[in-house]
């Protein structure tokens, strides 16, 4: 049995950044969807190298593939989905992975808040100008269609999610310890130690 943690959010918004927090306080293990679209694409997929192109969100059908990556490639029980799912159809292309290859898995969502479109650009701007970006998906044409995308999606992604398992909105505008203790401070209690098994809990809104 596996727990999963969504981090949700605009670009920008420190998804990757709470996952990889979030695992090394729990002792789970981070997959970031981006991060693996982007290794496809440098390999020659010519999709994933469409969609970083483009700024597009990854199909229903390569997001599939990047899940079954996922279960195979985990080696914890805890895992950080970092970025994913990034809409209503991968709500439920994650809930058929699920049914496959855990099926007694559980699930928490957290969405990560910003105040505006323009503090997400300015994140991505601060990103790119801290060195030299290998992310051709954060320039800033491509970063602005991701972000608008994303802004789109969020309202039916979330209230999708919801239909299925917990999800809480955190502030995301504090430094990245505070929104860290916000997200550990919303898990639930039988989730704090990566030794803990969630156990008498059943059905898709078990906490």
């Amino acid at each position: 049995m596996h727990r999963l943690i969504a981090t949700l959010g605009l670009p920008g918004a420190g998804k990757s950044t709470q996952a990889k927090a979030l695992a090394r306080t729990l002792g789970g293990t981070a997959f970031s969807v981006g991060d693996w679209l982007r290794r496809l694409a440098a390999d020659g997929d010519e999709s994933a190298r469409a969609t970083v192109a483009s700024g597009d969100t990854i199909s229903p059908e390569k997001y599939r593939r990047f899940l079954h990556h996922v279960f195979d490639d985990a080696p914890a029980s805890l895992l950080m989905l970092d970025g994913s799912p990034r809409d209503a159809r991968h709500v439920a292309v994650l809930a058929e992975v699920l049914a496959i290859r855990s099926p007694r898995s559980h699930v928490f969502g957290v969405l990560l808040e910003l105040p505006t479109l323009g503090a997400a650009e300015s994140r991505i701007r601060g990103r790119s100008g801290a060195g030299p970006s290998q992310r051709h998906d954060d320039s800033q044409e491509i970063a602005t269609r991701r972000i608008a995308l994303q802004s789109c999606a969020l309202a039916h992604l979330s209230a999708r999610f919801l239909t299925l398992w917990p999800l809480v909105n955190i502030d995301a505008t504090g430094c990245e310890e505070a929104v860290t203790e916000q997200v550990l401070g919303a898990l639930p209690s039988s989730w704090s130690s990566p030794s803990t098994v969630v156990s008498g809990q059943t059905g898709p809104h078990a906490r």
